[in-house]
């Protein structure tokens, strides 16, 4: 049942292209019939979302009239977000075809003493918006390889090893304030349609310039504690610098590449990521002369590697379809001041429950959803929705770097052998506390 993944994806992006709604709900239907008969295989969470999802569905079914259209909303939401996480993760096919990121950490730490905090970050953004999830995993993975090459002793290891995997995760905090390929762009900008990429990022570029600082002089310090003196290379240079450098200039090429079809064409910017990452990785693949079956292969093998990621975007999506019809917000227009102030108290409320739920281990991805869901309706009344909508993906960012029980932490706690609650509270806690006020006023600007 594997090939219905790769038929989905390939629907769905047919879908895009041609506006064409039927396509979108054929490409539901497949995962659905995929998700049914692989149900087994599913992780524990993802199945206790479905188990979730499928109660509040039959309520809806029993509870109201449902009609076709609704029904097809749902699905066509429930495939765009499979195809976004699909389409993006197709990337990881390419990790072991690009030598330069065996060599990632000597590279990174070839750079000045002083810039090591924002060589890391932003060449951890840089990966992440590609590479989602995969960036943590090879930065981690290719860390403690680097570190059996040297020389230092288990203090300067595990400073070093924290300052990595914190710089990691808050690169990775960037993607969705500054990439088009984050799926929390994918939301806000599906779910409200005047809001564009290009609107958001001005903000995001403030709230990430917030979080470079913030954290610069502590991680800095630390980072320095992987500088080994017997391998004076790493300090004047590496030869491979070049190479990564344009690894990292590639990546950004790619964003900029995504933001110029945005631009030119109808799609919107998350849309134009979803078509050009599987045309490029195919393209590149081929150039290398990858045979078709094998792309078709490894596509396929891919995207199965990946279900447990699709069935919760999936999910969430029809999730929030069913919370907004079933609980319907648009009476609170009506008593809504559209004033910046109530605005910014509105997004504020909104970015913090992102945060509280993710502590109590609720994916900020089901919260930003529902927000969303919530702001579409607010929208549909007039309401000017940019500045709560910025405030949501600033929760967001926040929620990434608090929640012990998101995907970033567990990750970083089994390769830090650490509880994930100490990644959350006590290597981010204070940063986000003291990073929280300035970010928060951030909307106030829109």
């Amino acid at each position: 049942m594997i090939f219905l993944l790769p038929l989905a994806l390939l629907c769905e992006l047919a879908a895009l292209i041609t506006r064409s709604q039927p396509l979108s709900v054929a490409s539901g239907v497949l995962l659905t019939v995929f998700f049914i008969g692989r149900w087994h295989s599913l992780m524990p969470y993802p199945r206790r979302l479905g188990i979730i999802t499928l109660a509040l569905l039959t309520y809806w079914l029993l509870g109201t009239e449902p009609d076709w259209s609704q029904g097809a909303q749902l699905l066509a939401s429930a495939a765009y977000y499979a195809a976004f996480v699909g389409a993006l993760g197709l990337m990881h096919c390419l990790i072991q075809r690009l030598p330069q990121l065996g060599e990632l950490h000597r590279l990174l730490l070839a750079g000045p003493r002083h810039s090591l905090y924002p060589g890391y970050l932003l060449s951890a953004f840089a990966i992440g918006s590609i590479l989602s999830f995969g960036m943590l995993n090879l930065l981690c993975g290719s860390l403690e390889r680097h570190l059996q090459q040297g020389s230092l002793d288990e203090a300067l290891r595990r400073e070093g090893r924290r300052a990595v995997m914190v710089s990691a995760l808050r690169g990775f905090a960037l993607v969705p304030l500054l990439a088009p390929t984050s799926v929390a762009v994918a939301i806000l900008t599906r779910e409200l349609p005047g809001l564009s990429w290009n609107q958001l990022l001005p903000f995001g570029l403030l709230a990430a310039l917030i979080l470079l600082v913030a954290g610069w002089p502590a991680e800095n310090r630390r980072l320095q504690h992987l500088l080994d003196p017997s391998r004076p290379s790493q300090q004047t240079g590496a030869p491979g610098n070049q190479r990564f450098r344009g690894l990292l200039i590639g990546c950004l090429a790619g964003i900029a590449l995504i933001g110029l079809l945005a631009s030119t064409t109808p799609l919107s910017a998350t849309q134009a990521a979803m078509l050009l990452v599987p045309l490029g990785v195919a393209g590149v693949m081929l150039w290398r002369d990858v045979p078709v079956r094998r792309i078709y292969t490894e596509f396929s093998d891919t995207l199965a590697g990946m279900r447990n990621e699709v069935f919760i975007f999936a999910c969430s999506a029809v999730l929030a379809g069913l919370v907004a019809d079933l609980l319907p917000v648009g009476h609170l227009a009506v008593h809504l001041d559209a004033t910046p102030l109530a605005l910014f108290i509105l997004g504020a409320l909104g970015a913090l429950s992102i945060i509280v739920l993710a502590l109590l281990g609720v994916a900020p991805i089901i919260s930003l959803n529902l927000g969303a869901a919530f702001l579409a309706q607010l929208a549909g009344q007039g309401v000017p929705v940019l500045q709560p909508a910025l405030a949501l993906l600033i929760g967001f960012s926040l929620a990434m770097l608090l929640s012990p029980y998101g995907p970033s932490a567990l990750l970083l706690a089994r390769h830090a052998q650490l509880s994930p609650w100490r990644i959350a509270f006590d290597w981010n806690g204070r940063f986000v506390l003291m990073v929280i006020g300035p970010l928060l006023l951030i909307p106030l600007l829109a």
